[in-house]
């Protein structure tokens, strides 16, 4: 490189600044970029773990608290409380004491009896060796005031969090009940939620480790392929075209640097590869010009003339494309508005238009949910064809759709036969949503028969609803989809599982909000898994 050439390399170089420099907006962007995925997959994971990490606590709470109701004689509890610790009573505490010992995250358990003037000690494994008096009182805890009435009555109550005297605890209380049915005390098992944070920190401090890690080297790899694939060609070109220019028209320099460009050969396979061939050739046109001019100028002012009228008509050409192209991004902007607003709530749509990077969750303290499915349908499509099936199912589906349109009723998803809706989803308790859901069932009972009268496949299907609190949110970034959990829903499900083809099921809390309006028939209780019996009726 000649001393020209390196004073219009340099010059180059410094007239653009490094924080303006192609090169640091790119890399400013990626780690941007990685950094807030990054956060937002680590975010999404602790939520996630800290979540399984309480349900399964709650669930060694609660079998640690079942172990040791098993292992209690009911009927010899009003024995201990009148003579002390007779009879079998060490052997019992032993047995609680290693049930205790065994479930490591079991910080306390023990045996109370609840009384109107506070909870009395039956079996107690926090002390030392079982240094305490059976029927010794406690007064009532903060926690226990609410639950008294319950707790008397010898009810089942939910596990609760305290934070009190004995530390910041999950409780789960099961109650032991003698031969005559009565309940004589409630076994409790404490899980310390400190021992959750520690876990949920644990679990955070590893996070940060592994994300840093990819984060580091998705930020690597970008800014290599960024590099390579842009910065390096573009950096490149622009050192030649200040040396073109430099040249000031002095041909031989202009060729040696033609040659300098052409030597680059730079291949990306995209834009910069276009335009790294659109400047090769804007280079050699322009020598080849120059050398023109020189020889012949008044062709050249011809040349010049025909340039400018090809340029102006190539704008107009490119505005109108501009304006055809705009009028297609309009077109197909209210297209995926239309199809956002086909799988998703127009309030959940417009949020997510709003904020696509938002996590998207409601709660709705009283939400009406429906499932529906064809009984028998897996028998019934073996022996159908493929396009068979995809047809009726497109057919009676399309049938629901309309029909949830029209009485204002979202639909959820389907899981192949299965037809998943909800009303309600509004932050208002009191709502008409469970009365919505019961006459969209009757309707999807008539479009059955309807289906079925125009059909050769006979099909029958069975409805279950439920009302209840319930959580709803966007799922995913790329191909999401709006969902809902809760265990009004599983509750639902089960109401549809256990229910009788052509027949609307519904629980007691549909029951309660309708029964006004629509006609019921109680039906016999019911076995629902995690809720035990529940009471539910046939419209």
């Amino acid at each position: 490189m000649n001393t020209e050439d390196k004073q219009a390399h340099s010059k180059a170089v410094t007239k653009i600044s490094f924080f303006k420099s192609i090169r640091f907006r790119v890399a400013f962007l990626l780690t941007l970029a990685i950094i807030l995925l990054v956060f937002s997959m680590a975010r999404i994971s602790l939520g996630l773990y800290t979540k399984h990490t309480y349900n399964e606590h709650l669930a060694i709470a609660r079998g640690t608290a079942v172990l040791a109701a098993g292992c209690i004689d009911a009927d010899k509890v009003q024995l201990y409380i009148e003579n002390g610790k007779v009879d079998d009573y060490e052997e019992t505490y032993k047995k609680l004491q290693s049930i205790r010992n065994n479930s490591l995250d079991i910080k306390y358990l023990y045996a109370y009896q609840i009384r109107e003037d506070g909870t009395h000690i039956i079996f107690d494994t926090d002390e030392s060796e079982g240094d305490y008096e059976v029927d010794a009182r406690l007064d009532f805890d903060e926690s226990f005031l609410p639950l008294v009435d319950d707790l008397l009555a010898g009810k089942r109550i939910e596990p609760i969090e305290s934070d009190d005297q004995y530390g910041w605890l999950l409780t789960c209380y099961e109650p032991v009940y003698d031969s005559s049915g009565k309940c004589v005390l409630y076994v409790g098992a404490d899980v310390s939620m400190d021992t959750l944070v520690n876990y949920r920190k644990n679990f955070r401090n590893k996070i940060i480790i592994y994300f840093s890690g990819i984060l580091i080297l998705f930020l690597s790899i970008g800014i290599w392929i960024s590099e390579f694939f842009l910065v390096r060609p573009l950096n490149n070109m622009s050192i030649n075209a200040s040396k073109f220019t430099s040249a000031e028209g002095n041909v031989e320099r202009l060729k040696d640097y033609v040659k300098e460009n052409q030597a680059l050969k730079i291949k990306t396979g995209d834009e910069v590869e276009t335009l790294y061939h659109s400047f090769s050739k804007m280079m050699e046109d322009t020598v080849r010009n120059i050398e023109n001019i020189r020889t012949q100028s008044d062709t050249i002012a011809k040349m010049q003339v025909e340039r400018i009228k090809i340029m102006q008509k190539s704008n107009a050409e490119l505005e109108q494309k501009i304006q055809d192209r705009t009028q297609a991004l309009k077109v197909a902007t209210e297209k995926a508005e239309h199809l956002l607003l086909n799988i998703l709530p127009e309030t959940i749509a417009q949020e997510l238009t709003e904020h696509p990077n938002k996590t998207i969750a409601k709660e709705y303290p009283n939400a009406t949910v429906l499932f529906t499915d064809i009984v028998g349908f897996t028998k019934m499509s073996s022996g159908m064809e493929a396009e068979d099936v995809v047809t009726m199912l497109n057919k009676m589906i399309s049938m629901f759709d309309e029909r949830a349109k029209r009485e204002g009723v979202e639909k959820i998803k389907t899981i192949g036969d299965a037809y998943m809706a909800a009303t309600g989803l509004t932050e208002e308790p009191f709502n008409d949503g469970a009365a919505r859901m019961v006459k969209f069932a009757q309707g999807l009972l008539s479009d059955v028969q309807e289906f079925n009268e125009h059909s050769g496949v006979k099909i029958h299907i069975r409805c279950g609803i439920n009302s209840g609190e319930i959580v709803a949110g966007v799922i995913g970034k790329s191909k999401f989809i709006y969902d809902i959990w809760g265990d009004t829903v599983n509750v639902a499900s089960r109401m549809e599982s256990t229910g009788v083809p052509m027949k609307i099921h519904v629980t007691e809390s549909v029951y309660a909000q309708t029964s006004d309006t629509f006609a019921y028939s109680e039906s016999p209780e019911i076995e629902v898994k995690g809720k035990g019996l529940m009471k539910t009726y046939f419209l």
